[in-house]
């Protein structure tokens, strides 16, 4: 009130906390505060007399004045005030001489701005706890009862434009009202009549402007809900989306279902900050690449867990995501610490009805050996979904017995998209090695190039393979992929030189054991780089010789058996002079083919006449030497025409077939000289006529 402030700071011996305050002082012109002539022993007190001052109109102020609540007095104005934020602070705005009643013909604006910046954008929300402005009944319902006093609340920032007449709410009488500003901004205009009223008391709130289309949580933290029932297709953005999010902030979008429908995201913008690792340059997955900033997404399931599908940041955009069947939804979490920041994301969401557990196309796998996955209309290229839908989803769940894992080899791979640069937006493949397991998904887009080799296996039981497209999808060639049972030796891969448990598995030669069912099906399933299932396995050679020797003789004999048998019994019918009857020959032709067929069933006892047969002759086969003792030798291999001869001991060698079987094997009466010219394959090679001479040749020695 005078030249001078003195202040005194006063404390406790024992206190020794540096930094306690701090201030900044100002010296200011005090006629501005000099109204009149000071009355003696009054602090307060002036005296004005027109005639001694030069200015016939004034103002009069408090002793003290602008210190005025929470705002600034307008210098110049009669009651104007600007109240600023202190970063998401609060505080009162009151009528002029609030709680007494307000003074009438009087005037103020109030300007209520909340911070805008690089890093900072808010908005006001605006409560009253106390209102009375006298307002005037009028029988024309059409006109205001606002025309004595009123408050006019301006939430769009009209005020910059001075365009007043546009105000978005008009009070009076003893309403209450809560507003929220669009903006940074809220003005308010206060006018009072001729009729006087104890005027208002506002409690104002500075929040966070996030520009978040969705229900936001009521305490004003960045949380915001998207439920079916209110809204079944939209979108989400980051905050202040396109401008740069905030840095500091943690954001949550939880996406609730129906019961019986599923939701789907796909995103169109991302763009998350990951320049703290000098590996990204523009694309990153996963917790080891996004540690600065990063957006996450989860499973939400009925019993409040959530499953985790993946981290995402740089320009990685995840790809498009349907809740599984029997989830609740889906949450998205976003993440940024407190340096730098980008543009963020815009996605957009879909409630649909909910579709089987293998989506629109896929399969469940089990008790099978080994299998073949691949995408729609492979290989002539996957299409987008169908008209109106959001996004076309195939799940394929392999389980293998217990005891063993799966093997899983991408043959082939191309995918739109591009992991480095944008992300998998439009398709995407997702790989679960473990589906009881809380790790995320592998997820891939692209194309493999031809050199490398994508193979997986998996840590327990069960695999799960999902293919999603979106409604942006443009189509591919797809993708082929190999599954396959392996015999599990325990935790981590299997280790090559594991003995397989027994002679109805085959080791490849990366030491997987797999079903010895799946030799000569033309399938790679010991995995990229191995064609040892596709290919005569190394064994010794003479034992491999020696049956070699015992099959050709024993597949001669019985060509010869048949053949010596159609001469005698057609010279028999000459010597008879029977006729040709097409009814008997056909009959005749039947029983020799049955009773070849039931020749060749008793397996063990022809094997055993041949040996015989061979033994009594000139031919010596020395003993077959042992197996070496670190791995079992393996059964040899034959396979004739495309069928497989197992010569597994006590198997009783079924299967024998020569040119597809003895069901198409003509014998022509007619002709004296019949060839017959049986396909043989041995240990996947053939043996045409002059292998088989040879063979007689060495018979015969």
């Amino acid at each position: 009130m005078y030249r001078a402030i003195a202040i005194s700071f006063f404390t406790n011996k024992n206190v020794t906390t540096p930094d306690l305050f701090e201030g900044t002082y100002r010296f200011i012109n005090a006629s501005e505060y000099e109204i009149g002539i000071p009355i003696a022993g009054s602090p307060c007190s002036y005296t004005i007399t027109p005639s001694l001052s030069i200015n016939k109109t004034g103002v009069l102020i408090s002793p003290t004045y602008p210190g005025e609540n929470d705002g600034i007095h307008i210098r110049g104005s009669e009651c104007d005030q600007k109240i600023l934020s202190k970063k998401e602070s609060t505080g009162y705005v009151l009528s002029p001489n609030y709680p007494y009643p307000y003074i009438p013909k009087t005037v103020c604006r109030y300007f209520i701005y909340g911070m805008q910046d690089a890093q900072h954008l808010e908005r006001v929300r605006l409560e009253f706890t106390a209102f009375n402005i006298p307002k005037v009944e009028h029988k024309d319902r059409s006109e205001s009862n606002c025309t004595d006093g009123y408050l006019k609340i301006y939430l769009k920032g009209q005020e910059t434009a001075d365009a007043y007449d546009k105000f978005d709410y008009e009070l009076c009488g003893n309403e209450t009202q809560r507003v929220v500003s669009d903006g940074p901004r809220l003005a308010m205009v206060f006018s009072s009549g001729e009729l006087q009223g104890r005027g208002f008391k506002g409690k104002y709130t500075f929040e966070t402007e996030y520009k978040i289309p969705g229900t936001a949580a009521p305490d004003g933290s960045c949380s915001f809900t998207y439920v079916s029932a209110s809204k079944k297709r939209g979108e989400l953005n980051s905050p202040r989306y396109p401008s740069n999010y905030p840095s500091d902030t943690n954001c949550s979008y939880l996406f609730l279902a129906e019961t019986n429908e599923q939701v789907t995201i796909v995103f169109d913008h991302f763009k998350i900050k990951a320049d703290g690792n000098p590996n990204v340059t523009a694309g990153a997955y996963g917790s080891i690449n996004c540690f600065e900033d990063w957006l996450e997404m989860y499973v939400v399931y009925r019993d409040n867990n959530d499953r985790f599908l993946g981290r995402y940041c740089g320009m990685t955009a995840p790809g498009p995501v349907e809740s599984p069947r029997g989830a609740v939804g889906l949450r998205i979490t976003l993440h940024t610490d407190q340096e730098n920041v980008a543009s963020g994301f815009k996605a957009r969401y879909f409630f649909e009805t909910a579709k089987s557990e293998i989506g629109d196309c896929g399969g469940n796998f089990s008790n099978e050996d080994s299998g073949i996955i691949t995408s729609p209309n492979y290989p002539a290229g996957y299409k987008a979904p169908g008209r109106g839908m959001a996004s076309m989803a195939c799940n394929w769940i392999m389980t293998a017995r217990p005891g063993y894992k799966l093997s899983i080899h991408f043959e082939h791979f191309s995918l739109e998209g591009d992991p480095a640069n944008r992300g998998c937006s439009a398709a995407v493949l997702r790989l679960w090695v473990n589906v009881d397991s809380d790790q995320p998904p592998l997820e891939l887009c692209g194309e493999k190039p031809p050199i490398e080799q994508w193979h997986y296996i998996s840590t327990g039981q069960t695999a799960r393979i999902s293919f999603t497209t979106s409604d942006k999808t443009v189509g591919a060639q797809g993708f082929r992929i190999i599954w396959t049972e392996i015999q599990d030796s325990g935790p981590g891969p299997p280790s090559i030189g594991l003995l397989c448990e027994s002679t109805y598995h085959f080791q490849c030669e990366v030491g997987y054991c797999i079903s010895d069912k799946l030799r000569c099906d033309g399938v790679k399933n010991c995995g990229p780089g191995d064609d040892s299932i596709t290919k005569a396995p190394a064994e010794d050679h003479g034992v491999l010789i020696i049956t070699t020797l015992l099959v050709v003789s024993f597949l001669i004999c019985l060509l010869c058996t048949l053949y010596h048998s159609r001469r005698k019994r057609r010279h028999q019918l000459r010597q008879l002079g029977l006729h040709r009857n097409p009814h008997y020959d056909s009959q005749t032709s039947a029983t020799g083919l049955s009773s070849s067929r039931r020749h060749l069933q008793s397996g063990g006892a022809s094997i055993a006449g041949s040996l015989h047969g061979i033994n009594s002759g000139n031919l010596i086969i020395p003993p077959a030497p042992l197996p070496p003792t670190s791995v079992p030798p393996q059964p040899p291999h034959i396979c004739i025409s495309g069928s497989s001869l197992d010569l597994t001991p006590g198997a009783g060698y079924p299967g024998i077939m020569i040119n597809d079987g003895l069901d198409d094997l003509e014998l022509d009466d007619d002709d004296d000289d019949d060839d017959i010219q049986p396909d043989i394959f041995i240990n996947d090679v053939r043996f045409d006529e002059e292998s088989l001479q040879h063979v007689q040749q060495l018979e015969n020695v």
